[in-house]
């Protein structure tokens, strides 16, 4: 089974930038986020060169307008395609925070283009072990640190209220915690991560479970950087938040069943083991009888050889050895052999028949069940009749 690591999860970039509603959304100032993004000199931006709608998408023109310029609204929420310098459209998910008596509004953007193809990427190796994982779209939540460590939320789309276990009208009531919903095993973590944040200016990548419900509790992604500072100083964060409890559930049963394939495998008879079509001399899962058969511990095969079978091999069989198998597959063939010889750990050198069968997995990959026969004596004995 293909292992899902961290880095193959999500990736959030941030991008600010302030615009005034007054003059067609003209850019007044951007971080170098943005700037990069769309191509334009910060120097040009202090200069009011460019306009933000002018690099969103004609079609989300009016909507973005409507979205920013509603009345008695702080804080926006929207989700328009940007051309980046390169000319390229990529959604964003942003929020806008309108200030009072002013003109100005501070958008943040959030690119998640990069998180799109690591979705993907995930889905992919989900499949392998037979799941087909339904994503559902995450939310925005913006909720800054009081003086006596408590978050409080002061913003949260539909996505952030379906996580959340609440409803707008609720989390828009003062002093919605949202340390009092996250669950207690986790609360640890997550305040360090955010003491962490409020230390180095870094953003917040981290994962928890929320209690929507009594006994009932989801698995959250969140991405997350300070935005802003209020009157007293506290620090305003903003959070893109991701429902991954599916992809918690299926990671788990993926787990189970990997781990019971390994129990199975690792009681089968005879020196048997598995491995992919793209590297037949690298080891996937043994037996018992295969560690006894070839003389070296799980530890020096896996941890020390990293599982290449090749490394226990004459050196000058391996290139024979791996044309003969590619050979055999391009032909089409389910049913594999081949003879090689193996440096055992009891420092005898044992000639090995290779038994492999092809199998064809879900997703059109193909895998090999290979054992391995003893057939020293037999080479042996052919060629002193040969002699003979």
């Amino acid at each position: 089974m293909a292992e899902i690591s961290e880095e193959d999860l999500y990736d959030v970039e941030l991008m600010n930038l302030v615009v005034d509603k007054a003059d067609n959304l003209r850019v007044v100032e951007s971080d170098s986020h943005f700037s990069e993004f769309a191509g334009v000199h910060p120097s040009k931006i202090k200069q009011g060169k460019l306009y933000f709608l002018d690099i969103v998408k004609p079609s989300d023109r009016e909507m973005l307008m409507q979205s920013l310029c509603k009345k008695d609204s702080p804080y926006v929420y929207f989700e328009a395609e940007l051309t980046d310098k390169q000319n390229n459209d990529i959604l964003m998910f942003g929020t806008g925070h309108n200030y009072d008596n002013s003109t100005l509004c501070r958008i943040t953007l959030a690119d998640v283009s990069k998180s799109q193809q690591k979705q993907q990427a995930l889905q992919e190796k989900a499949r392998e072990m037979n799941y087909l994982i339904d994503m559902v779209t995450g939310g925005v939540c913006l909720f800054k640190v009081t003086d006596d460590m408590h978050l409080v939320i002061q913003y949260l789309n539909e996505g952030g209220c379906r996580l959340f276990g609440t409803s707008k009208s609720k989390s828009i009531k003062q002093d919605y915690r949202l340390d009092d919903i996250i669950c207690p095993e986790d609360i640890s973590r997550v305040y360090q991560a955010i003491g962490k944040a409020m230390a180095t200016d870094e953003p917040i990548d981290i994962e928890f479970r929320t209690i929507v419900h009594k006994d009932e509790y989801k698995w959250c992604k969140v991405n997350a950087a300070i935005e802003s500072y209020d009157e007293s100083d506290n620090p305003v964060f903003h959070a893109m938040l991701t429902d991954i409890t599916d992809i918690k559930e299926a990671e788990e049963r993926a787990d189970k069943m990997y781990d019971n394939l390994v129990e199975v495998f690792k009681n089968l008879p005879n020196a048997v083991f598995s491995t992919d079509t793209e590297d037949p001399l690298k080891l996937q899962i043994v037996s018992e009888d295969f560690i006894k058969f070839i003389g070296w511990s799980r530890e020096i095969l896996f941890d020390e050889h990293g599982g290449r079978l090749s490394d226990f091999m004459l050196e000058r069989e391996i290139k024979y050895v791996r044309a003969n198998i590619k050979k055999q597959l391009d032909s089409g063939e389910n049913e594999i052999t081949v003879s090689y010889s193996i440096r055992s750990g009891r420092g005898k050198v044992l000639i090995v028949e290779d038994r492999r069968k092809v199998v064809n997995q879900d997703d059109g990959s193909k895998s090999m069940f290979c054992s391995l026969r003893n057939v020293t004596k037999k080479f042996q004995n052919s060629a002193v009749a040969q002699l003979v």
